[in-house]
């Protein structure tokens, strides 16, 4: 069971981790109160259908407010060629979804936040897209930091190794210029960089296995195709058939905060010249870049990932 309490928001991008993420979340006991989407993995459109369509497939009810289309100063970049041209690698989607409660993801953040920091009851946050939708929110108005708990992201790198570039992770040079303004507030930040996302993984017998012991079904079929999608696409890049954790991962350390055995304490900045580091996160555990400290994810229990991702794919209704 979690430990906190705290309602929680999932900004999201809707691809197939993502999707993955939230299922863990929902079989888990952690389902979101609210969803807000982002572009990233594809554009803001198809990631608001792809969160509508995992949530039709396990019948959970969470208003979904569609966020931001665009970085806040670059050009958009997706990773369609990770996630598909739809971004679920073509999972099977229910004939019918709900419809999206706004168009106005990052007012709903400020609302939300606000009424949060005045009534004393914080909201935490789980992003594992760019983390566009929170700085706008952030620039509008910047009180909203005394309504949010704990911000949780999948995101940049512990040890510079970026998976986008040699440097950068995808949801942070999809728009450095928000991560900047998101690193830069006074707020309770974990990260789960893409480093441990690596590391911790399951190989495709071990998948193969866990699915082999689920009765077929809807929801059976929607996880295994992302799945499946997965482990192609990582072996296509010479990884191999692994399935790693990737945005469950975080997902993982909100359900269960003592999943997280090793992590580091570390101001964080974001490179935003132009250039070969473009979107690092320079991660300085002296605090000498002056922005406030957070933690950062090293090693979790792979056990625990693997019981928590075994519910996910188990999980009916």
């Amino acid at each position: 069971m979690p430990n906190s309490r705290n309602r929680l928001i999932l900004d999201t991008d809707g691809g197939v981790d993502d999707a993955q993420a939230l299922l863990m979340l929902i079989a888990n006991g952690r389902t979101p109160d609210a969803i807000t989407t982002v572009f990233g993995n594809v554009g803001l459109e198809a990631a608001t259908r792809n969160i509508l369509s995992t949530l039709a497939v396990v019948k959970a009810d969470v208003p979904v407010h569609a966020g931001s289309g665009r970085p806040l100063t670059q050009p958009v970049i997706d990773a369609k060629y990770i996630h598909g041209e739809d971004g679920l690698g073509g999972a099977p989607r229910p004939l019918k979804t709900a419809e999206i409660a706004s168009h106005d993801g990052v007012g709903f953040l400020i609302e939300t936040f606000r009424s949060a920091g005045a009534s004393g009851k914080k909201v935490d946050i789980l992003m594992i897209g760019p983390l566009t939708n929170l700085a706008l929110a952030l620039r509008l108005d910047p009180t909203i930091i005394n309504g949010i708990g704990q911000l949780t992201i999948m995101g940049g790198t512990v040890y510079g190794r970026g998976n986008t570039t040699p440097a950068a992770e995808f949801n942070i040079y999809a728009d450095p210029e928000a991560a900047a303004i998101v690193f830069g507030a006074d707020i309770d930040i974990l990260v789960a960089p893409w480093e441990p996302c690596v590391t911790h993984n399951m190989t495709g017998d071990a998948v193969d296995a866990a699915f082999a012991a689920i009765a077929d079904g809807p929801e059976k079929a929607f996880s295994e195709a992302l799945a499946d999608h997965a482990r192609r696409t990582n072996a296509s890049y010479g990884g191999g058939d692994v399935f790693r954790f990737v945005d469950p991962l975080a997902a993982a350390a909100v359900i269960e905060p003592s999943i997280v055995t090793k992590s580091i304490r570390a101001s964080v900045d974001v490179a935003l010249a132009p250039g070969i580091a473009r979107g690092m996160t320079i991660v300085d555990p002296s605090g000498r870049l002056g922005t406030p400290m957070v933690t950062l994810i090293e090693e979790a229990r792979q056990d625990r990932l693997v019981a928590l991702y075994a519910a996910s794919i188990a999980y009916v209704p």
